[in-house]
């Protein structure tokens, strides 16, 4: 009696499960779970892994089918595999977070995240995962999402709500800067605050504002915003402009006099001044025109 309690619970509980190693289940596979398979080749393919957090079970008439191909008298039990699983902790997710910031000094709020157990593999939160707009504040949760990558080129999804904070650089007006008129590096001024780290809608560097023009007025003791500010003109209207005329082989150089504004790369409108006529040349620099014929 006791030795058919013993057959039934090695029936109804296959034990320790095997860690899996890749999509299949081998034959070394089964051997590490029921010796007697040793016998058969390693690299047989005996059936698919499971998903992570799933087990792999063979019942002993399947264990028998693999036996009888092989020649195996397989015993009365059954093997169990599944993929080797951890929990997701806190600490994990805030480093794999500031791997993809790049930027070490910023602080990683976490309010929520994936309760499940993850398989063994490398954890990632890409830059891509973050549904949200870069351009918000610090104190505003977002939604994260990463993935474990395990063996065979696997993705395991995950996610975090997060609140991300560091301390960033700013450009702020320190008097009025008024539309159409160049910013100087006095008018402006850098200060350090807590930012969302990915945030690229503010100006951080005096370079980025001296020398461009608002598009309207900014008030004292206001941020710079990157999309209020215009590059500044290579070529102002009314100026004297050095213009490059390349035709074939042959090269011209002559004075004209700009009839508006342009960009680097802008076409203009340009007037000879011993004959009047106007034409269109491409703004190459500061007071520089080029035009190919």
């Amino acid at each position: 009696m006791n030795g058919w309690l013993l057959v039934l619970s090695t029936l109804l509980n296959p034990g320790r499960c095997e860690t899996i190693r890749g999509d299949q289940i081998s034959g070394d596979d089964l051997a590490r779970a029921v010796t007697v398979f040793s016998a058969i080749p390693g690299d047989a393919i005996v059936g698919l892994s499971p998903l992570p957090g799933s087990r792999r079970v063979f019942d002993p008439p399947e264990l028998e089918r693999i036996g009888k191909k092989y020649g195996v008298q397989a015993p009365p039990s059954r093997a169990c595999f599944e993929w080797k699983m951890r929990p997701l902790t806190e600490d994990a997710v805030r480093a794999a977070i500031l791997d993809a910031l790049q930027t070490p000094q910023a602080q990683i709020t976490i309010l929520a995240m994936s309760k499940a157990s993850v398989p063994d593999g490398k954890l990632l939160f890409p830059l891509s995962g973050l549904s949200a707009s870069t351009n918000i504040d610090p104190a505003t949760p977002v939604t994260w999402r990463g993935e474990v990558q395990y063996p065979s080129s696997h993705r395991f999804t995950v996610w975090a709500r997060v609140r991300v904070a560091a301390m960033m650089t700013r450009v702020v007006a320190k008097e009025l800067l008024l539309p159409g008129q160049p910013v100087s590096a006095k008018q402006i001024a850098v200060e350090r605050v807590q930012d969302f780290p990915l945030r690229n809608d503010v100006a951080r560097t005096l370079d980025e504002v001296v020398g461009r023009t608002p598009l309207h007025a900014i008030q004292p003791g206001a941020r710079v915003q990157r999309a209020d500010l215009r590059e500044p003109f290579q070529v102002q209207r009314g100026e004297t402009v050095v213009v490059t005329a390349i035709c074939g082989a042959a090269q011209l150089r002559m004075d004209a006099v700009a009839e508006n504004p342009g960009k680097q790369g802008d076409m203009i409108s340009l007037r000879n001044p011993a004959s009047g006529k106007v034409f269109r040349a491409r703004v190459e620099g500061h007071d520089q025109a080029l035009v190919i014929q």
